[in-house]
């Protein structure tokens, strides 16, 4: 009767074991041939495991990166974000100046707001910098001197 032989690396001892109880007794070159089965088969294991781990850190690795620089983005934003409200608070009060000095009919309730209309835009807002670099402080330092306006002064 034969018996299909296990996946298991400590099995192969046990078959061939079965096999030479029947002769006598396993000779000791076989038992280190077994034993040296047994250890090929769990380093080929290991090797396969040790591939598949590295092909997991280089997908995590690219994916990392990819996470990186959407963190970076995120962070850009985030920082910014006062600035975008600010921004936004600055559009809204010129509509709310150009509500303010429309024309109210006479026969209009007491707190009536005036519809704009739909082409009606907040004030162009423009972006002045205020910080300078070192290289534009000496410049701006010999435009005082001359008398002209710099971008900081207000």
């Amino acid at each position: 009767m034969s018996y299909r032989q296990s996946l298991y690396p400590g099995s192969a001892l046990a078959h061939s074991n079965a096999s030479t109880a029947s002769s006598g007794g396993p000779s000791p070159a076989h038992l280190r041939l077994v034993d040296k089965q047994r250890e090929f088969t769990a380093f080929a294991a290991i090797c396969q495991q040790a591939s598949q781990l590295a092909t997991f850190l280089d997908e995590f690795a690219t994916r990392y990166e990819t996470l990186d620089g959407g963190s970076e983005a995120v962070g850009d934003v985030v920082e910014h974000w006062q600035n975008v409200f600010r921004v936004t608070g600055l559009a809204l009060a010129s509509l709310a100046e150009q509500r303010a000095s429309a024309p109210t009919p006479q026969d209009a309730p007491e707190g009536h707001v005036p519809a704009l209309g739909r082409d009606a835009l907040p004030a162009k807002l423009v972006r002045i910098p205020v910080r300078q670099e070192d290289g534009d402080l000496e410049s701006a330092s010999a435009g005082e001197a001359s008398g002209a306006a710099t971008p900081g002064q207000a």
